[in-house]
């Protein structure tokens, strides 16, 4: 399991209802002009707004991580790594994957078992084999089974 860090995907100037997910006002019973406006913005004391108050803005473009993704597998010929799940960022962009640090309360594997894919640390074996793919019933998860 890996975690994954990247870049979000960058949403540009965004209202407060996309950006922070607020209701909005009533279409009808004479209001106008007013649909998606965030409403009011504070108390007339102390007569300012109080940092951190929830306003358009920029969206997007921040770093995310994204927790326990599982290997499924590593190629070490074209030094890639493929895994299961969503992956932050757009396309052609780097992102960060190191070992998963979200602690469990249960063990992932029983007493005496080997991890699929540990991390790789030199000078243990000389030669590392092209491809180590996740034992998945036997199969190689990425060929799409053929009827």
């Amino acid at each position: 399991l890996v975690d994954v860090t990247a870049p979000s995907l960058g949403k540009g100037f965004q209202g407060v209802m996309k950006r922070w997910g607020f209701a909005g006002g009533p279409a009808s019973h004479g209001n106008s002009l007013s649909h998606r406006v965030p409403g009011s913005t504070g108390n007339i004391n102390p007569a300012r707004v109080y940092p951190g108050k929830k306003m358009p803005g920029r969206m997007g473009g921040k770093n995310v991580t994204v927790m326990r993704l599982p290997v499924m597998k590593v190629d070490t010929a074209l030094n890639c790594i493929w895994v299961k799940g969503s992956v932050p960022g757009h396309d052609n962009q780097f992102i960060k994957v190191r070992d998963s640090i979200k602690i469990v309360k249960h063990r992932l594997f029983p007493e005496g078992a080997t991890v699929p894919f540990p991390t790789y640390i030199p000078g243990e074996s000389a030669e590392q084999p092209r491809e180590t793919v996740a034992r998945i019933g036997g199969q190689d998860p990425l060929i799409p089974a053929s009827d």
